[in-house]
């Protein structure tokens, strides 16, 4: 193709950004929405019921009934898994193709959605109401019809409606038929064991599903026209595309960019047809490396990308309570990434554990306030505004985990949230286009986050706070004039009320635990009074590292009383008279032992002879070096990885081997924090996890022995042993930690969400948890805590751990029943800090 061509699609690729900038989207999953036609849920052969791996009957026209409820949210567009005719029953998984990624005929509707006639009824009465629609699309698979064992074929007869696709050429799957074969249009390997291995990626079956040759140009011209076929009949505004790093670069670049490509076709109908992609990559926190690999696929013709590493940053910071400078970074660097192309934003999908499940309303809406106010597109997943748990819960009271109960009340807290997050950036533009500017972070864990947003002659500020413990804004250098005034746009649980900016253009504000507030600046003006009072440190000096106990010292200036506070928090450390002299030296000694190891900040307060007359310090950061205190060490013998009835067996994909066998478990204290390092026979990463291992979860119970906490083990059909109850758990996967204290904890109920989550460290076969001592009462002794640990695995899509049966599946543990304990091994361990003596 000429170079000409392909820089006049990627200019109008750019074009697009502008108007797409100003959507707001809300995902479906049509299966679980609404049911609007209940003659279409059941075709007579087992592929409906109402639990989470069959059909549930939401339709295209339950959608349709919905509109004014979508509408009514403030959203602008609505994005919809695959409406496709799909595989709706693979019995070698047990689970069927309800989402719509296995398909059975690209150019078809499911009959469980509908028809053609109502698909395109949809989009013409989403359009008459200014909505508009993005159709799911898969290029990289069909569904699982066949597969490949030690090199031998295996067609799928048992596939329900039929044992192939229906589509030529997608139907000529037969490997033993000599002519399908010739055709060449899978590639005929076996399913991908490292998702890490880019050979695996693009030529080998994900998740057991048949991989497309995309290098076969008869494919290529199938996948073109089954696409464009949506474009010219239904009249959708763009795409989505799933699975894109499962393809090759060039499959995207033809695909999308050449003459006879998408792009090229569409924008003959709708100049402002959008192509976003889905390459779930993240980040470690301060690095790039996501965002350089997804920014990659914008030179394939992608107009815009989900913003994935953004997304595990606000679960790191919001939910699991990391640092917020973690948080900080990521929205920094993302403005280059803007420039590349658009960014749509979302804090959880239909892939992924939701967000508020373990978390909190205010933390939800604290992550939802941070993709409504930057730049990028924000996605509301379905059910969000209804506060549902379940990864794909229905909406409708007769489907999947609903509670039995409908669930479009618009007068609920999220629904009525959200509404007005939609409007607060429809009407400033300054959070559609504006630059993010971090002003302020903690480096050691959650409290204080503050960014500010520059558009045209527009300031607006942002502040959260992610701590359980209120936090205070000191000193903040805002780059505005003293006495300007900030007025409040939208808070949660911070008082409404103007912000005024002090000598030197800095703010100092108070901010309640898990609070946030939305500013912008106003013309007004206030006239500052100058304080006689002054305060000064005058032993630190920015990144000062101590060890052990040390001292405060400082000078201050017609102050009554001085106040040193640590890491933001605005309970004080300690307090100090003074005479109020014009000036006069304090020193204080501050005992270590009361603090967790890492990077403090510290500041001091001066007060005079009234409230108002008052002055602080400069922040100073510190890092505090700790000894550390060996608590315990056991050994656990290996090949004991069978249950507590020595019969289970692992699930048969061959992504499981041995992750579940512990070898050895280690304790030890550092300040206040506990640090559990379970040494593993087998650590793998073939799904590339964000915490560095894959199919094992840790359920860790926490014993401290001048409490009473409680036996039942949270959906583990089991109780911890006779010698111990529990008052924290510790739930780790590779994707999600999270902790829990054992008030309100039940057989199927976890307990109260604690922060901050612990952290996680893999080292080769050692997988540590460091447990902050703030999430434990910051005990100064571990002496006689209990810990037991067990392992399991856990399927985050379904949101449940993974199942127990007589015989093993794909994803289902064999040996046992549903309600036998979901332990597969275990360890028992006390603490004593005389272990080493």
């Amino acid at each position: 193709m000429p170079k000409f061509l392909v820089v006049v699609l990627l200019l109008l690729c750019i074009y697009v950004l502008a108007g797409w900038e100003d959507e707001i989207v809300y995902m479906i999953m049509i299966d679980r929405f609404f049911d609007g036609n209940p003659a279409n849920n059941d075709m007579g052969v087992e592929e409906y019921a109402h639990d989470n791996a069959h059909y549930n009957g939401g339709d295209l026209k339950g959608i349709l009934e919905k509109l004014d409820y979508i509408m009514n949210l403030g959203v602008t567009a609505i994005w919809i898994t695959p409406p496709i005719a799909n595989q709706w029953w693979n019995p070698w998984v047990n689970y069927g193709g309800y989402h719509g990624y296995w398909a059975r005929n690209f150019k078809e509707i499911d009959e469980h959605f509908g028809n053609i006639k109502t698909y395109r009824g949809l989009v013409d009465e989403a359009h008459r109401k200014g909505l508009k629609v993005i159709q799911d699309i898969v290029c990289n698979h069909v569904g699982d019809y066949f597969r490949l064992i030690d090199g031998r074929y295996e067609r799928n007869q048992g596939s329900v409606p039929t044992p192939a696709p229906t589509q030529y050429p997608f139907n000529m799957n037969n490997f033993n038929d000599p002519e399908h074969r010739k055709l060449n249009v899978y590639h005929w390997t076996p399913e991908i064991s490292n998702y890490n291995d880019e050979n695996q990626r693009y030529n080998y079956q994900a998740m057991g599903l048949d991989d497309l040759n995309t290098e076969n140009p008869l494919v290529i011209t199938a996948l073109k026209n089954s696409y464009k076929f949506w474009i010219d009949e239904a009249d959708v505004d763009g795409f989505r595309v799933d699975t894109v790093i499962y393809v090759p670069h060039e499959f995207w670049k033809d695909f999308l960019l050449s003459e006879d490509g998408i792009l090229n076709f569409a924008r003959s109908k709708n100049k402002d047809f959008v192509v976003f992609g889905e390459a779930w990559r993240t980040s470690k926190p301060f690095e790039e490396t996501a965002e350089q690999f997804i920014a990659g696929y914008f030179e394939d013709g992608f107009n815009g990308m989900l913003d994935f590493p953004l997304c595990e940053e606000i679960k790191r910071v919001i939910k699991n309570s990391k640092p917020t400078s973690y948080l900080a970074y990521r929205l920094e660097i993302r403005e280059k990434y803007l420039k590349k192309g658009l960014l749509f934003t979302f804090i959880d999908n239909h892939d992924m554990t939701r967000f508020l499940k373990g978390s909190t309303f205010n933390r939800l809406k604290m992550a939802l306030a941070v993709i409504f106010t930057i730049p990028g597109v924000p996605i509301v997943y379905y059910g969000t505004e209804q506060g549902l748990l379940e990864t794909r819960a229905a909406m409708f009271k007769e489907g999947f985990a609903s509670g039995g109960m409908d669930h479009f009340d618009t007068t609920t807290e999220l629904y009525r949230f959200i509404k007005t997050l939609s409007e607060l950036r429809k009407k400033y533009a300054i959070f559609r286009y504006g630059r993010v500017k971090p002003l302020m972070a903690e480096i050691s864990g959650p409290g204080v986050l503050v960014y500010s947003l520059t558009y045209k002659d527009e300031k607006a500020f942002v502040f959260m706070n992610t701590s359980v413990e209120e936090k205070m804004v000191v000193n903040l250098e805002s780059g505005l004039e003293e006495g300007s005034v900030l007025t409040p746009l939208l808070t949660n649980r911070l008082i409404s009320r103007k912000v005024i900016v002090k000598e030197g253009g800095k703010i100092n504000l108070t901010l309640p635990p898990e609070s946030f507030g939305i500013f912008m600046q106003t013309d007004e003006r206030r006239k500052i009074r100058k304080s006689p009072v002054q305060i000064k440190i005058t032993n630190f000096t920015e990144g000062k590292k101590i060890t052990g106990d040390f001292t405060v010292e400082g000078v201050a200036h017609h102050a009554r009383k001085i106040r040193v506070y640590f890491d933001r928090k605005t309970r004080e450390y300690i307090e100090v008279k003074l005479e109020g002299k014009a000036e006069e030296r304090w020193k204080i000694k501050v005992d270590s032992a009361k603090f967790e190891p890492g990077f403090h900040t510290l500041v001091a307060k001066a007060i005079g002879k009234t409230p108002a007359h008052r002055a602080f310090s400069t922040e100073y950061t510190f890092e505090l070096v700790l000894p550390t205190i060996e608590l315990a060490k056991i050994d656990d013998p290996l090949d004991d990885d069978k249950g507590p009835f020595e019969r289970y067996i692992y699930p048969i994909d061959i992504t499981f081997k041995r992750q579940m066998d512990i070898e050895k478990v280690e304790v030890k204290q550092i300040g206040t924090n506990l640090v559990v390092s379970i040494i593993m026979r087998e650590v793998t990463r073939s799904w590339a996890p964000p915490f560095g291992f894959d199919h094992v979860t840790f359920q860790i119970f926490i014993d401290r022995p001048d409490t009473k906490g409680k036996k039942v083990m949270p959906y583990q059909n089991a109780t911890v042993p006779e010698m111990m109850d529990w008052d924290y758990e510790i739930f780790a996967t590779g994707w999600e930690i999270s902790m829990y204290s054992s008030e309100g904890a039940e057989d199927k109920k976890f307990g109260k969400p604690l922060s901050p989550a612990p952290e996680v460290r893999v080292e080769d076969r050692k997988i540590s948890f460091i447990v902050k001592g703030s999430s434990l009462g910051n005990p100064t002794s571990f002496d006689g805590w209990k810990i037991y640990v067990t392992t399991w695995d856990y399927d985050g899509i379904e949101g449940r751990f993974r199942p127990l049966a007589e015989k093993p599946g794909a994803y289902i543990f064999g040996g046992g029943e549903e309600n036998d304990p979901y332990i597969m091994d275990d360890a028992v361990i006390i603490c004593s800090s005389n272990i080493g003596k």
